[in-house]
């Protein structure tokens, strides 16, 4: 692939390098030659520029309007937790519907490590630690202001 994309541009750059060219560029380098219309050569960098800047946008915008077309459907299937074990390991629980499973990720690899047959309730203690890191915050403020 990287070959052929290679050859191809070699044979561009053969085609499009003809003596007419650059001979034109020769004589609008020499001093004293006429210049070209300044107004045309901006309005054809401001078009190109404006081009390049559309397609920058239009690409944000498809790309927020689709991102979520993936989630669809995952109601069923929720990641409650993790924990890494080194670098590149790590251990997930996941929800797949009123089941719960220990999963082992690695690269190249992720096997059931564990299916629970009582669903941890992970929702009230999840409140629970919002709460105690809400009541630290607020001891904090009000120990940094006295």
């Amino acid at each position: 692939m990287i070959k052929m994309l290679f050859y191809s541009l070699l044979l561009v750059s053969i085609f499009s390098a003809d003596p007419i060219f650059a001979e034109g560029v020769k004589t609008s380098l020499e001093v004293g030659a006429p210049s070209q219309d300044l107004t045309a050569s901006m309005f054809k960098v401001i078009g190109g520029l404006l081009v390049v800047i559309l397609a920058i946008f239009a690409s944000a915008w498809f790309y927020r309007r689709f991102a979520n077309m993936q989630s669809i459907g995952s109601e069923s299937l929720k990641i409650l937790g993790g924990l890494s074990i080194t670098q590149k390991d790590r251990v997930i629980l996941l929800q797949v519907g009123e089941e719960q499973l220990l999963v082992g990720v690695s690269p190249g690899r992720i096997q059931t490590l564990h299916v629970l047959n009582k669903p941890l309730d992970i929702e009230e203690s999840g409140e629970q630690d919002k709460q105690k890191f809400s009541s630290q915050l607020n001891r904090a403020i009000k120990n940094w202001k006295s």
